[in-house]
């Protein structure tokens, strides 16, 4: 029911101004839980931040995808300078790298007296690319012909001319050569000298093709010319790409079936292209390659690993041989015009002990060795740890590391001004935009003071630092890092020679500090024994993910913060600890709002039903006076 509204026309009073004196003192209640809602929101703003600055850490130096600059990684440390030289300048025949392991080296390459190469196996052109007649006669072709001289359009990529051949010309021809020389000659005339080439014969059939460009034949107004020598318009050398293997080679299905490439089984169609052929031989995990160059017209068939214990098997007289034959263009693996190299392996001494590896590329006692060429002169190589990226990164780490714990250490020691509160609607709107902001700089200042989430963050990183790690003899202040005062939080600081001259003494040692890994998963359950078996570089890394991470642990929960403030992006955003404590906020604002708006027609009502009585009572006095004369 809507609520009168009286203005003291009877009272004389101002009702509205009187109410809206009585609701402030009503209003304070719901003001203070606004202001306390927006200090929660302040302290959600607040944690996100420095969630979202821990996981750029995290990121950035314990990312497995970035194993340089992972300090839980011996990729971070596996920095070296390398030396290969023979005879006094750098070796062209090895390249070296090493890995982690490798403190420092020195050994001598005597020889490398083979170099491992794949089996191969080749042939001559297949003969499935060009333009190719069958069964030509040169005697039919002249009777086809007639009375009519030879035309034919002639495109060889982008241009076409037409080649024609006069009756005169073609009488004198007795032989397919001399159709195959008069053509040639022509092509020239039109095309120019390089083009000479473009038509030869081939067991007597005329075959029109040119490597690296698309050729077509067709006709132009005499349909007689091409039917006369056995083509049709639109032929082109690339044909063969759409044509079956049995219109390609004449194999049926008898011939293919099962096939068998070291003792693997291939099913080929004779409906098969010559692409989706190689593709199903590739794809077989036969551990071969066949490939075809359109350039040379030629099949090739490679082991796709070094060495002789890679080599290709083929049974003799198998189906398997008949199909490579036809690519090969051979009678079968016997002819001479078979092309086999067999794989080999690389055959080299090194420090005096001859070495036999499978492949030029082969890693024995933490040193990967890539062999280039062969050679009879004795190589030197020298490994030794590059400590400059290594400090670098390490600095960096504490750089980063440090600017962290500043800012977080900062927020939780800083100031509360008490008397700074979250300001009202009406207080806000009182002000100018500068003294918002400088008012809001004091009531946001101390939102994470004394913040147990905080204290407990630091005081965890604090002690990793300087906790032992299992099985490992030093740590980091005996090598050069330093945590300063308990005012510091536990800031780093580093003493390069001091880190230098240990990464020369205990480099093994060094790398283990901050890369031993625990044979314990991370939420595993048994995080203690993790935690003492973990290089810094995990122990870090898991305490970053302990306050940060978005997936759940047993129990269910996420990241410490994460619970705490949630996160855009993720579940948490609304199912968090500080958000809970808004929603609850909103419920107690929407009851105290419908309480004051009760309140204030309580007033109202009040104050109506008062103006009522008194207009009524000088209505009686006035009839009083009436009556009285």
């Amino acid at each position: 029911m809507a609520v009168t509204r009286v203005t003291g026309l009877s009272s004389g009073m101002d009702i509205d101004k009187m109410v809206k004196d009585l609701m402030k003192a009503e209003s304070a209640k719901l003001d203070k839980v606004k202001k306390n809602q927006t200090t929660v929101s302040w302290q959600q703003e607040a944690y996100r931040d420095i969630i979202s600055k821990i996981q750029t850490l995290q990121s950035k130096y314990f990312d497995t995808l970035s194993p340089k600059q992972n300090i839980s990684s011996g990729s971070s440390f596996g920095s070296f300078s390398y030396k290969v030289t023979s005879g006094g300048v750098d070796s062209k025949a090895l390249e070296v790298t090493a890995n982690a392991d490798v403190v420092s080296m020195n050994l001598t390459v005597d020889s490398i007296t083979q170099l491992a190469t794949k089996d191969t196996m080749s042939g001559v052109k297949s003969g499935i690319k060009g333009i190719t007649t069958s069964g030509f006669d040169i005697d039919a072709f002249k009777t086809s012909l007639g009375t009519n001289d030879f035309n034919m359009i002639l495109l060889v990529g982008s241009n076409a001319k037409n080649i024609q051949i006069t009756q005169s010309e073609l009488s004198g021809m007795t032989s397919t050569a001399d159709l195959v020389s008069t053509l040639n000659t022509k092509i020239a005339q039109e095309f120019g000298a390089d083009y000479n080439n473009l038509v030869t014969e081939v067991n007597g059939e005329i075959k029109i093709d040119k490597s690296g460009s698309v050729v077509r034949v067709a006709d132009l107004t005499d349909t007689t010319s091409l039917a006369a020598m056995g083509l049709t318009t639109g032929q082109s050398n690339i044909d063969y790409q759409s044509k079956s293997l049995k219109e390609l080679f004449g194999l049926t299905n008898a011939n293919l079936g099962t096939l068998l490439i070291n003792d693997r089984a291939v099913t080929l169609s004779e409906d098969d292209t010559y692409v989706s052929m190689m593709e199903k031989i590739n794809n077989s995990g036969a551990g071969v390659d066949l490939s075809y160059d359109t350039l040379s017209d030629k099949f090739t068939l490679r082991a796709t690993a070094e060495g002789s214990a890679n080599n290709i098997k083929i049974n003799a007289g198998s189906n398997t041989e008949v199909l490579f034959s036809k690519l090969f263009g051979v009678s079968d693996f016997t002819d001479s015009n078979l092309v086999h190299s067999e794989g080999k392996n690389a055959i080299l001494s090194i420090n005096g002990t001859e070495v036999v590896q499978d492949s030029n590329t082969f890693s024995f006692e933490g040193v990967s060795y890539n062999l280039k060429a062969v050679t009879t002169d004795p190589i030197n190589v020298s490994i030794a740890v590059d400590k400059t990226p290594i400090i670098d990164n390490l600095k960096n780490f504490v750089s980063e590391y440090n600017k962290l714990i500043d800012d977080i250490s900062t927020k939780y020691s800083e100031k509360k001004y008490y008397s700074y509160e979250p300001l009202t609607d009406d207080e806000r709107a009182a002000l100018s935009d500068k003294q918002i902001e400088q008012w809001e700089e004091k009531a946001k200042s101390g939102v994470l003071r004394s913040s147990s989430e905080l204290d407990s963050f630091l005081s965890k990183l604090r002690n990793a630092m300087v906790e032992p790690v299992d099985g490992v003899s030093i740590s980091l202040s005996s090598i050069g890092i330093t945590s300063g005062s308990y005012s510091d939080k536990g800031k780093l600081y580093i003493d390069e020679t001091k880190l230098a001259e240990n990464l020369e003494k205990n480099y093994d040692s060094i790398v283990k500090l901050f890369t031993k890994q625990s044979d314990e998963a991370y939420l595993s359950g048994n995080g203690t024994t993790r935690y003492r078996e973990s290089g810094l570089g995990a122990r870090i890394s898991d305490i970053l993910k302990d306050y940060t991470r978005t997936t759940r642990d047993e129990n269910g929960n996420k990241g410490i913060l994460v619970n705490k403030a949630g996160l855009l992006n993720d579940s948490s955003v609304i199912n968090n600890e500080l958000t809970k404590k808004m929603l609850e906020y909103d419920t107690r604002i929407t009851y105290l709002e419908d309480y004051l708006a009760d309140k204030e027609t309580h007033y109202y009502n009040m104050f109506s039903a008062m103006e009522s009585a008194m207009s009524k009572l000088q209505s009686q006095a006035d009839s009083l006076v009436n009556m009285l004369g």
